[in-house]
């Protein structure tokens, strides 16, 4: 059985009904993987909601790849990349072997540059590649990115399992919209979408990496209630179980036949305050709710302890631009309730606390903390929401306060660029600091790591400081699955891409 080393607590059981499996995979089966949520889209260069990204990863591929040794990346449809020495100058050789499912075409290096153009035209994640002033295609299989400027994050975006290759001929036959269908070369291709119902791949007899998928089919089912999802699991409903609800970690620790994964996550929670918005334009305000604000009971209550507080930034106390200072470790209610007072709130203060209905995890944390402000004069109404009507209206701004998480990936740009940069795609707090603004462009510019991470531990300062979030913990990443599934690893960052080298036993052929 696999597991991270050195990356958190991977148990197995050892009471199990099962002889051992054999140690060569066996091709074939169905794989039936519970999610949290149904996706909204099968376009990766417009989604942003982790839903929709499980649904997509495995479909298509990306230049460069996430390894298990998070933080690291490695190639994948491009075969090797140099660089230049003035950091300007990329080149990518391609495998000559990938296929895309629909029209059968070998994936060429025209592709990867429509496919780059198109990122960059629909906005989402185009800023990762500003700086690439020209794409050029020697040879089928050569492309060439030149940059008006070193850009440390580039290498980084090229592995977001987002940023993928479409197939062209694809996107025009579908006027440009990829929302329903598969343009890909991934190692499995869409067979059905059943909205609300079921997602089901199917192995891509042309995928580019010999012997894989070992898996015949993968069928991703949504269940958005926690125990209806645990069931399943118990009741042998589904096989993987990728978001185990904390309540019931330690229900399938105990049960034989199920082993659970646990490794420092990426999926980060905060409460967002709405600085367009009175009295949260004030910082004061701001940073009275993040001072009153007990991380250490939320983390106890909510998480059971499953995961770590965040005192200041969001990044991993593990990574290498995290901002080790206890900002806000504990709670200061007095400090708090004298800057509500600065702030003319002395006799209180009511506000709209807005939560995904669907997470019921959040909607407890919502009860804690609506307790917790209580305790400095600051009344909460909670909002609970349907979860497209709660997203719709997050990317709006129109909210007061909102809680609700983000789900981190490698290169601190990631984390930061587009969530507090004055003009960032996903500043849904309306954020804006020019000293920031210019710490995460030079963030972006430097290939020092040293330097770097001094950059964004600045911004990171800052940011808490100014309090358009108040940080409140890191997700441990919790996994479950029914010991027949072999070769499943979960990844700090959620990606489910590891399921290529996933496979069943079929309780023959153990040695």
């Amino acid at each position: 059985m696999l597991c991270l080393s050195g990356l958190g607590g991977c148990r197995r059981q050892e009471a199990v009904d099962l002889p051992p499996p054999p140690l060569v995979p066996v091709r074939g089966g169905s794989l039936r993987v519970a999610l949290q949520a149904e996706g909204k889209s099968l376009d990766p260069h417009v989604v942003t909601d982790a839903a929709s990204m499980r649904l997509i990863e495995n479909l298509y591929a990306t230049l460069l790849q996430y390894t298990s040794d998070y933080g690291e990346i490695a190639p994948w449809l491009a075969a090797s990349y140099d660089r230049s020495p003035d950091g300007r100058t990329y080149t990518f050789q391609l495998v000559e072997n990938a296929v895309f499912h629909g029209s059968g075409r070998r994936v060429t290096s025209q592709d990867v540059a429509y496919s780059l153009q198109r990122i960059r035209e629909k906005g989402i994640r185009g800023d990762a590649f500003s700086s690439v002033t020209d794409i050029q295609t020697p040879s089928p299989h050569t492309l060439v990115l030149q940059l008006s400027e070193p850009s440390a994050p580039l290498l980084t975006a090229l592995a977001n399992p987002m940023n993928a290759i479409v197939d062209p001929s694809v996107v025009e036959a579908n006027e440009g919209r990829l929302d329903r269908v598969d343009a890909g070369c991934g190692p499995f291709e869409l067979l059905e979408w059943k909205q609300d119902r079921h997602l089901i791949l199917k192995r891509a007899d042309s995928y580019f990496e010999t012997g894989l998928p070992y898996l015949d089919r993968i069928e991703f089912r949504p269940i958005p209630d926690e125990t209806a999802r645990t069931t399943a699991l118990r009741n042998g409903e589904v096989d993987l179980l990728l978001d185990v609800a904390i309540k019931d970690v330690l229900i399938l620790e105990r049960l034989p036949g199920i082993l659970v994964q646990q490794v420092p996550g990426t999926f980060w929670e905060y409460l967002g305050l709405n600085t367009a918005k009175a009295p949260l334009d004030d910082v004061r305000v701001r940073q009275a709710i993040a001072l009153a604000l007990d991380r250490p009971q939320l983390l106890s209550l909510i998480k059971f302890d499953r995961g770590r507080i965040l005192p200041a930034g969001p990044l991993p106390p593990t990574h290498w631009a995290a901002l080790h200072e206890p900002l806000y470790s504990e709670p200061d209610l007095e400090t708090a309730r004298a800057l509500l007072n600065e702030a003319g709130f002395a006799e209180g203060l009511e506000l709209t606390l807005s939560v995904g209905s669907a997470f019921a995890y959040q909607v407890d944390a919502a009860q804690v903390v609506k307790q917790q402000l209580r305790a400095v004069g600051i009344d909460l109404e909670l909002e609970a929401l349907e979860s497209g009507i709660f997203f719709d209206k997050l990317e709006q701004g129109d909210f007061e306060i909102t809680l609700v998480g983000w789900l981190g990936f490698v290169d601190p740009d990631e984390w930061l660029f587009n969530i507090f940069h004055s003009e960032g795609k996903w500043n849904q707090q309306g954020y804006t600091d020019p000293e920031v603004d210019a710490l995460l462009e030079q963030g972006q510019r430097i290939s020092d790591r040293d330097a770097r991470a001094d950059l964004y531990r600045q911004a990171q300062r800052k940011i808490a400081q100014e309090a358009p979030m108040a940080f409140l913990y890191l997700n441990d990443f919790i996994s479950a699955q029914r010991l027949q599934v072999q070769g499943f690893t979960p990844h700090p960052t959620g990606t489910t891409r590891g399921l290529r080298y996933s496979w069943l036993w079929n309780g023959e052929g153990a040695p």
